[in-house]
């Protein structure tokens, strides 16, 4: 038997001081996205913003049903849209923002954390994550794998499929 640890860096800034203007447009944009949210059920509005690389910003926000679980998150409505539309772009970076005023920002549900980390997978490139929520502090992550160390990267359904895919 052996211990191991897990270290995960990331950039904590206390106010939207010091970031850069690249970085404080697109929080901006997610703030002012958050206006869009369909939230009647749990009120709590979300908003994510994808900046391709190409310099195209795609936003998304959350849309609940009544018919739980149809809804969707803010990640996936954004980061859906943005490869839907520009599907030979990666995505540099993605901001998301919520309403409430936390401490320490909302992070991404575990859904959301795998389609993000299949976009990066897929990328090849890393994906820069930029948490807020409120009035909280920044988190900026350089990678969507910070938050996912041990992500599932569907390699091996792949295989399987391929090999049984023979078989019949």
């Amino acid at each position: 038997m052996s211990k191991k640890s897990l270290n995960i860096e990331f950039v904590e800034y206390d106010s939207t001081n010091g970031l850069d203007k690249d970085l404080l447009t697109l929080i901006n944009c997610a703030e002012d996205n958050l206006q869009n949210a369909y939230a009647p059920y749990s009120n709590f509005k979300v908003s994510a913003v994808c900046k391709m690389e190409n310099g195209e910003i795609i936003a998304g926000t959350n849309q609940e049903n009544g018919a739980y679980p149809s809804g969707l998150c803010a990640e996936r409505v954004a980061v859906f849209a943005a490869k839907s539309k520009f599907p030979n772009q990666n995505i540099d970076k993605i901001v998301i923002t919520t309403e409430q005023s936390n401490t320490f920002p909302v992070s991404p549900c575990g859904a959301c954390r795998q389609v993000l980390i299949e976009y990066e997978i897929t990328q090849n490139q890393p994906i820069e994550l930029i948490l807020k929520s409120g009035n909280s502090k920044i988190w900026k992550f350089k990678s969507i794998a910070d938050i996912l160390p041990f992500a599932f990267d569907g390699s091996s359904i792949l295989k399987k499929w391929q090999i049984h895919k023979y078989l019949f």
